[in-house]
């Protein structure tokens, strides 16, 4: 097992925004957390990658518990982070972006790994970050975070605020992302998208885990997708 999150609370401040949440992810997995807006999944992530440290429960990658690390340390570890809000520098190009994102300076073959899976951030390599389009800064967010080499992505909301049909070209790279054998856990309020492209998912209500199945099992059952996912 890749990642297994075992009962954590998390809190902002008095506020507690999860409840015991369990997950596990297996390598090469791709799984999903479904959701409302403000029902714990991004709290789920952040605690996981160390930007709000759970106050109980365990968080275990390759085995190793990383509750208590810093951020840096967990991305050290093997653990990709790519936020909601795609957190681009406006200032700097495409290119330079992505070489904050290396780990290791012998890293520098990933510019060729990354350029054939987004061809259009090549074409884009001078431009500013903040002169791009939408779905274009999603896509150099996403391939900030894999020129760090990490063995787990974690992708927080990645369709918000893009259009159907950069969303589907969103969903093909994520495919080509598994088939290089990566794992990724997301969160997302469109079921759609993520049931399409996932192996498993959990939902999440109010900061708990309410059900888990496989993405068959949720695609098969409208009443089980009605009950605990609603308008999502």
């Amino acid at each position: 097992m890749l990642l297994n999150v075992k009962e954590i609370d998390t809190y902002y401040d008095i506020f507690q925004a999860t409840f015991k949440v369990s997950l596990n992810v297996q390598e090469k997995e791709v799984v999903c957390l479904l959701g409302r807006n403000g029902a714990g999944k991004t709290t789920t992530l952040s605690s996981i990658i160390g930007l709000n440290r759970p106050r109980s429960g365990s968080v275990l990658f390759k085995g190793r518990e990383i509750v208590g690390l810093k951020s840096y340390q967990i991305v050290q570890l093997g653990i990709g982070f790519v936020p909601e809000h795609r957190w681009i520098f406006s200032d700097l190009t495409v290119k330079e972006n992505l070489e904050l994102g290396w780990r290791e300076k012998k890293q520098k073959d990933m510019f060729e790994e990354i350029y054939q899976l987004f061809p259009k951030l090549k074409d884009l390599h001078s431009q500013k970050g903040g002169n791009l389009s939408g779905g274009e800064q999603q896509m150099l967010t996403i391939a900030r975070t894999l020129m760090g080499g990490p063995e787990l992505l974690l992708l927080d909301e990645p369709t918000a605020g893009l259009a159907p049909v950069i969303v589907q070209t969103l969903a093909n790279k994520i495919r080509e992302l598994k088939e290089k054998g990566l794992t990724i856990l997301l969160t997302e309020q469109n079921a759609d998208f993520a049931l399409s492209i996932s192996d498993r998912a959990y939902a999440i209500d109010k900061g708990s885990v309410v059900h888990e199945g496989t993405a068959d099992h949720w695609k098969n059952n409208a009443d089980l997708m009605q009950r605990h996912l609603g308008a999502c």
